[in-house]
């Protein structure tokens, strides 16, 4: 049957990748756009779905209506849809999963409309070209890019010149009448830059670093369509806003893991910038102090324009001493704080210069450990270790995954014989034993144990910052919003908590970490310290950190990497399955493995090991079970698109209660 106004609906919060045909009433014809929200009637209930093209005729029979139109301007433009069908390709997931993550929920109409009458009458002709383009989700898969509009690398040392270069390209896309779109890792970054473009662009700048609610992230998706706003700064979900002329992307510190979603569609914010500037036609800047390994090898393999600050200025600033201690040869029993570091706290106090140390474990013991037996103590709940925790003269231990909170036991509960003791050290300990050690000094902890909430951590940094604190011990918490300018040394208490982690970018992460600290205490006035205690020396990052030589760091990182065949040598797709009943998680396990061993995926991809029933281990996290497999596929010598192909028929086919399936590229 041929029907006019028949409108694609893809819905939303279903596992689905295709769209469905709705007719449009008379009455809405005039409302019904492409990358508007409506309501339709779906398998004997009301859905919310998004219209992704409109056409002239259908052959479905017995079509049904659209019921409620419900966005008053579209919210996603052909850019971004053109975006998602590559999101979905890329990370696997379905496109209506995805427009549910990024588009607000249903608002309050009445301050919508109190928002478009302030605002003033929409302008339709922006959105005319809304029905010129359509777009079908047909999963068609393309592992190539359109490289002709080359990404921008910019790679800095000194925040101030970093500001200024930003500030020049930004006013350059201003005056030629266009938006600005800057993601920042979080709501704590570049608080100096947020202050000088409020200064300047004022009404124009939108900064969303900072959760709000749905009606508040609905207007900003209005302000953004309708050009009320030129630049905004704000955190990965920003990179989707339907900007209708984006003139240049930003990327600040893109090496920031913080750019990953833990959500489905689990994109990564950097990745898919590029892609927009790409599909967009309008440049792309990645910004960082320590580029990421998959950026940098870009640079090195000339896919990017790679700018430095040595290009642009020069700036004289001097770095700190940078002291790596090796705590194999401390004469002291303790080994918490050596001596090397006790004396330039000594010297730091008499100058009355400030002090942070740093480690990244809470509470007083890493964990229990029987003296006889060897018995470890695990949560009951997710059999993950359990630390020791100290309130005053009561000790008890808490698992730091899930929370439980277990009795103390002082004998072992395995041989009934052997005393519990506690192994390890958090900044508990730490704490206990500086202010043993400096009597005199005012010292205070910062983390989550002591500091649960954002008002209490703003509280001491501010104690911190107006000198009524001496010495600083905590974890990552400490350089949120932190001044540095008062700091005369910061001491790494045990690097080797950061080298050890069970990650393959451990080592990348801790140089990233470790060398930000080293620019936030450059100066050019009086030299401060950056001291670094570890039983790893000679470790590649922490060598390349006490030469401040990133380049150094790079060349050893990789050369592990492609030993290893680790990224960017190869791409990593992990496949979860999650559920509070362990069997069912296990049968949904096997019955992928067999699917992957039906299809022939095994063997074309060489996957044996990954899939053997053996290997197959199921862990407790929280209140639910959770098994991964895990493939390191090499992208250059074997056809990855057949793999992904295969792979998204399976998410789609994928139906269970019981247990979620998660996949995540890369």
């Amino acid at each position: 049957m041929n029907r006019k106004n028949v409108a694609e609906v893809i819905p939303l919060k279903i596992n689905i990748n295709k769209g469905f045909h709705y007719l449009i009433p008379p009455d809405m014809s005039e409302t019904a756009d492409i990358g508007k929200r409506v309501q339709v009637p779906f398998r004997n209930k009301k859905i919310t779905g998004v219209i992704s093209r409109i056409v002239s005729d259908t052959d479905i029979k017995n079509i049904k209506e659209i019921e409620e139109v419900i966005d008053p301007i579209p919210i996603l433009s052909p850019e971004i849809f053109r975006l998602l069908d590559w999101i979905s390709n890329y990370y696997l997931c379905p496109i209506g999963t995805i427009i549910t993550h990024i588009v607000p929920a249903r608002a309050s109409r009445k301050k919508i409309d109190s928002y478009l009458q302030t605002a003033g009458k929409i302008k339709k002709n922006i959105f005319s070209y809304y029905k010129q383009e359509s777009f079908t989700f047909d999963g068609a898969f393309s592992e190539n890019t359109d490289d002709s509009l080359q990404e921008i690398f910019f790679h800095y040392k000194n925040f101030t010149i970093r500001n200024r270069y930003y500030q020049r390209c930004i006013s350059k896309v201003i005056q030629q009448g266009k938006q600005v779109l800057i993601l920042v890792p979080d709501q704590h970054c570049c608080g100096q830059f947020k202050k000088i473009i409020s200064h300047k662009y004022g009404d124009l700048l939108g900064v969303f670093d900072r959760k709000v609610s749905q009606t508040q992230k609905y207007i900003r998706f209005l302000q953004v369509a309708r050009g009320d706003i030129k630049i905004v700064i704000g955190t990965r979900s920003n990179v989707f806003l339907p900007f209708q002329n984006l003139g240049l992307v930003i990327v600040e510190q893109e090496n920031s893991f913080l750019y990953k979603e833990e959500r489905m569609p689990r994109y990564n914010a950097r990745d898919v910038a590029l892609k927009r500037g790409r599909s967009g036609v309008c440049p792309v800047i990645l910004g960082s102090f320590a580029p990421s390994m998959e950026s940098y090898w870009n640079v090195i393999k000339q896919r990017y324009i790679f700018k430095s600050e040595k290009r642009l200025s020069s700036a004289c600033q001097n770095y700190p001493e940078i002291q790596i201690v090796n705590l194999e040869e401390e004469k002291s029993f303790q080994k918490i704080i050596s001596f090397q570091l006790q004396q330039k706290i000594i010297q730091c106090l008499k100058k009355d210069e400030k002090i942070i140390l740093f480690h990244n474990r809470r509470g007083f013991a890493g964990y229990m450990i029987c003296s006889q037996c060897g018995h470890v103590s695990k949560c009951p709940e997710c059999n993950h270790l359990l630390a020791c925790h100290v309130e005053g003269d009561t000790s008890f231990i808490v698992c730091h995954v899930c929370g439980t909170k277990v009795k103390m036991e002082k004998n072992c509960p395995e041989c009934g014989n052997g005393k519990i003791k506690p192994l390890g050290f958090g900044t508990q300990h730490v704490e206990i034993f500086v202010k043993r050690m400096f009597p005199r000094a005012t010292v205070q902890r910062l983390d989550v144990d002591i500091a649960p909430k954002a008002v209490i951590q703003r509280k001491i940094i501010n104690q911190f910052k107006q000198g009524e604190i001496d010495i600083l011990i905590g974890t990552q918490l400490v350089f949120r919003e932190l001044d540095f300018q008062n700091v005369g040394m910061i001491g790494i208490i045990l690097a080797d908590c950061l080298l050890n982690l069970p990650d393959y970018k451990s080592a990348e992460l801790t140089f990233q970490f470790m060398y930000q600290l080293a620019l936030n205490l450059a100066t050019k006035k009086e030299l401060k310290n950056l001291i670094i205690q570890t039983y790893q020396p000679e470790h590649h990052s922490l060598q390349a950190i006490a030469n401040m030589n990133y380049e150094l760091f790079y060349e050893k990182e990789m050369m592990t990497r492609e030993e290893l065949d680790y990224p960017p040598f190869t791409k990593m797709i992990k496949i979860g399955f999650i559920g509070r009943k362990r069997e069912k998680v296990k049968q949904s396990a096997l019955d992928f493995l067999n699917y992957v061993s039906d299809s022939g995926l095994i063997s074309k991809y060489d996957l044996g090991l990954q899939f053997k029933k053996e290997n197959l281990v199921i862990v407790r996290e929280k209140d639910k079970n959770r098994t991964d497999y895990v493939l390191k596929i090499n992208s250059q010598k074997q056809d990855i698109g057949y793999l992904k192909r295969s792979l998204f028929q399976y998410i789609l086919k994928f139906k269970s209660n019981d247990v979620k399936l998660v996949i995540d590229m890369d």
